[in-house]
C-alpha cells in the first residue's frame, strides 16, 4: 500500500511532467494490481528462421571459406647409404727381426759321409735331415764304426736305405742310395764305403738324405760332424 500511495503522489505532482513519468506510474500500478492474479502458464514455442526473399542480403559478396584440408607432413628424405670403401690403405707390418744366428759346431764324432757333396737342404722341423748332393755313383762312407742293422728298400719314400748302430743310442741313416754294398749284421769301420749315391724313392736329384738319431730322436747332423 505504501508503494501505491507513493506512485499516486508522483502522478499528481507530475501533471505537467513528461510522459515518461506517467508511464512509470502506470507500470507500477499495473504490476501491483496483477500481484493477486494467477501466474501465467508457461508455454514452449518452436521458431523456424527462413530467409525473406524481399529482404536482400546485407553482405552479398560474402563467401564461406572452405575448411582447409590438412597437408600431409612431408617425410624426411632418407640419406643415401654410404658407398663401400674400395681403396683401403694397407700398412705393411714391419718385418720380424731375424732370429739370432747360432752357428752349429760339430764335435767331430762323425765323419763326413759323402766326400765332395754340398748341402742343398738343412735340418728343420719339416726336414729332419741334411741333403748332401753330388754326382750319382759317388761313394757313400760310414760316418763311424758300427753294425749295419738294416740295408734295403723302405717304402716311406727313402728308397734304398742303410741304418748303422754306432752304440750308446747313436744311429746314422743314408737314404736315396743308388746301390748298397753292405748287408744287415755286418760290422763296418769308420770311413768304409757302404753304398753309392743315387736317387731312389721320392727324390728329385742324386743326393744322400743323411739322418742322425740319438735315443730314438732325430737331431741335427751338423752337431756331430
Amino acid at each position: 500500500m505504501a508503494l501505491l500511495a507513493s506512485s499516486a503522489a508522483i502522478g499528481i505532482a507530475g501533471t505537467h511532467g513528461d510522459q515518461a513519468a506517467q508511464g512509470l506510474g502506470i507500470s507500477v500500478v499495473a504490476t501491483v494490481r496483477a500481484a493477486n492474479a494467477a501466474p501465467p502458464e508457461l508455454r514452449s514455442a518452436t521458431f523456424v528462421i527462413q530467409p525473406n526473399p524481399a529482404d536482400p542480403d546485407p553482405l552479398p559478396d560474402r563467401q564461406l571459406a572452405p575448411t582447409p584440408t590438412p597437408k600431409p607432413t612431408p617425410k624426411p628424405t632418407p640419406k643415401p647409404a654410404p658407398k663401400p670403401v674400395t681403396h683401403v690403405a694397407r700398412v705393411a707390418a714391419p718385418a720380424p727381426a731375424p732370429a739370432p744366428f747360432t752357428p752349429v759346431v760339430g764335435n767331430g764324432k762323425l765323419l763326413w759321409p759323402v766326400p765332395g757333396a754340398v748341402i742343398t737342404q738343412y735340418f728343420w722341423a719339416g726336414h729332419l735331415a741334411i741333403d748332401m748332393a753330388t754326382s750319382a755313383g759317388n761313394p757313400v762312407l760310414a760316418a763311424a764304426s758300427g753294425v749295419v742293422i738294416s740295408a734295403g728298400w723302405r717304402s716311406n719314400g727313402g728308397g734304398l736305405v742303410i741304418e748303422i748302430d754306432h752304440g750308446n743310442g747313436l744311429h746314422t741313416l743314408y737314404n736315396h742310395l743308388g746301390a748298397i754294398l753292405v748287408s744287415p749284421g755286418q760290422v763296418v769301420g769308420r770311413g768304409q764305403r757302404i753304398a753309392s749315391v743315387g736317387c731312389t724313392g721320392l727324390c728329385t736329384g742324386p743326393h744322400v738324405h743323411f739322418q742322425v738319431m740319438v735315443g730314438g730322436v732325430f737331431v741335427n747332423p751338423l752337431r756331430y760332424l
